[in-house]
């Protein structure tokens, strides 16, 4: 008697055997208990697919994961910088930061933007009239600096380990915010803060 493959169980658990094959078959499996444990499992994975109601991960979160199982370009060569520009994905009132970084009392908004394989979480906070920025970068490690252009005289601050930064504060107007890495930079062309009331 010819050994019972996983093809045919699968064959048989989804009804697309002929009905002299599938008894035969069926009697193989009830006289070996192996088999028998084995399309139980599989008629009970294929009955919790067939009712299963989850929804769908956001568009974003699953372009995200895309991006970061790409294969990674090679580095531009010594003396190249490359330059990215964020899209922004939606200002979104009161919602926390990315994990990693810790929240404040009176966080006002966040904003989510994206570079390739980047995704950049920056957090505007009011305080007495003036604007407070932190931010993350997520994706590959990068370690640099920010760049908040504010005129004559920019505001830097380094990226940390685990791609943060906090600026000092700042009045409100528009601005471009520069994250600049050993090889690459990222660029949010406006930034808008808006007056504030004190």
């Amino acid at each position: 008697m010819a050994k019972v493959t996983y093809a045919q169980l699968l064959d048989l658990a989804e009804g697309r055997l002929s009905e002299h094959t599938a008894d035969t078959l069926r009697q193989q499996i009830v006289a070996d208990p192996a088999l028998s444990a084995e399309i139980a499992a599989i008629e009970e994975l294929i009955s919790l697919m067939r009712s299963d109601t989850s929804v769908d991960a956001p568009e974003h979160v699953i372009a995200r994961a895309a991006r970061l199982m790409h294969t990674p370009q090679p580095a531009p060569g010594p003396g190249l910088l490359q330059r990215l520009v964020a899209r922004l994905h939606g200002p979104r009132a009161g919602q926390p930061l990315a994990f990693g970084l810790r929240s404040e009392a009176g966080a006002e908004r966040t904003l989510s933007y994206e570079a390739e394989e980047w995704d950049i979480a920056l957090q505007l906070t009011p305080r007495a009239g003036r604007w407070y920025l932190r931010g993350q970068v997520l994706g590959p490690e990068i370690t640099g600096s920010v760049t908040l252009e504010v005129g004559a005289v920019p505001l830097v601050a380094p990226v940390n380990a685990l791609g943060e930064f906090a600026l000092p504060p700042v009045e409100p107007g528009s601005y471009r915010l520069l994250i600049r890495a050993e090889t690459r930079e990222i660029l949010v062309e406006l930034l808008e803060l808006e007056p504030l009331t004190t």
